[in-house]
């Protein structure tokens, strides 16, 4: 079986200017704003609430017995919704830094430290997510 290279690059290129091209950028474009809006409204609840008590929430919810529902689905664990936002909103509106002393050794990581928690991505065959407090104290790896 050959592959014709040059016909899909051509067709890669051309597919912004078709009909279905033109529909799944502005789908795109679409969901780009809803995140935008629902960040805007996240950085005006934060006005009024507390990030921590929403922190402990979710660090609750991550519990062990969450946990054991997802490796008994047949899935690694991972971050429920709201962890997940809160993760893309730092990704997309904050610069990670670095902090050598929770910096995996062998693995590429993003730190972010926001309203007194560090917030870290480790990569490697899949990704996870570690939570510490500002004294660097492991809260939560999901």
């Amino acid at each position: 079986m050959s592959i014709d290279y040059e016909k899909m690059i051509k067709a890669m290129r051309e597919f912004p200017n078709t009909p279905e091209g033109k529909a799944y950028f502005e789908n795109e474009r679409k969901k780009l704003e809803i995140k935008k809006n629902r960040y805007v409204r996240f950085e005006e609840w934060l006005k009024h609430n507390d990030f921590d008590v929403l922190m402990h929430r979710l660090i609750h919810e991550h519990n062990d017995e969450y946990q054991e529902k997802c490796l008994h689905n047949g899935y690694e664990p991972y971050p429920n919704s709201k962890l997940a936002f809160i993760i893309d909103y730092l990704v997309h509106n904050y610069e990670s830094i670095e902090v050598p002393e929770i910096e995996p050794e062998h693995f590429p990581s993003t730190i972010y430290f926001f309203k007194g928690y560090y917030i870290q991505t480790i990569c490697g065959q899949g990704c996870f997510h570690r939570i510490w407090d500002k004294n660097k104290e492991l809260l939560l790896q999901v």
